[in-house]
């Protein structure tokens, strides 16, 4: 009688409810997508950082050839010239071994090329800016890749808007091979612009 009585309680499984917070699995794969977000964000930024200062650059470089040009038109005057002191051709020059930098000047002896004391302004590039490459029409007349190119002279002379190229090999031969096509990198070497002046004298930039 006493075990026909006995009522046993069985205890089953309580069902626990779910919090609204994160387990701790949820909450490093939230932190895992957030970061490779961000690094992707941050690797974006830098290189359009990159391309921004390059093309600045780039532009930079257009308005000083552009503004030789103009200079050789006008009546920009230079003292210190035999003659004519208004009758004075302005360039660009640029060489290997000096890729951070290119030279505004003044043609003062008349000589249609760039020669030591006659720069106006010697312009270095910003932000880790270099020239990559110059080339000219004609193959292996390049700075780069095992190219003969030494160095480039863009040169304006009235009354003329024209722009003679001069070209000169490791050799000392002198050549003109428009168009002139100069190459800007970055400072990781990953973005580059390209300016490209003709025998027309017109500038562009891409």
């Amino acid at each position: 009688m006493f075990f026909k009585n006995l009522k046993l309680k069985i205890a089953y499984p309580v069902k626990l409810q779910r919090s609204g917070g994160f387990t701790l699995i949820e909450l490093l794969v939230s932190i895992s997508i957030a970061m490779i977000i961000i690094t992707v964000f941050v690797m974006q930024q830098r290189q359009w950082d990159e391309q921004l200062a390059v093309n600045t650059e780039a532009y930079e470089l257009a308005l000083m050839i552009r503004q030789a040009q103009i200079y050789s038109l006008g009546v920009k005057g230079q003292l210190g010239v035999a003659g004519d002191i208004f009758n004075v051709g302005y360039g660009i020059y640029m060489r290997q071994g000096l890729s951070d930098k290119y030279i505004f000047y003044a043609d003062k002896n008349h000589n249609e090329k760039y020669d030591a004391g006659e720069e106006i302004e010697t312009t270095k590039f910003d932000k880790g800016i270099t020239i990559k490459d110059v080339c000219g029409s004609v193959k292996n007349w390049c700075f780069e890749g095992g190219g003969s190119l030494f160095q480039a002279d863009i040169r304006f002379f009235r009354p003329d808007t024209a722009a003679k190229i001069l070209l000169t090999n490791v050799g000392g031969i002198d050549k003109d091979f428009p168009p002139v096509k100069i190459t800007l990198q970055s400072a990781g070497g990953s973005k580059t612009s390209l300016i490209t002046v003709d025998a027309s004298g017109q500038v562009s930039v891409q």
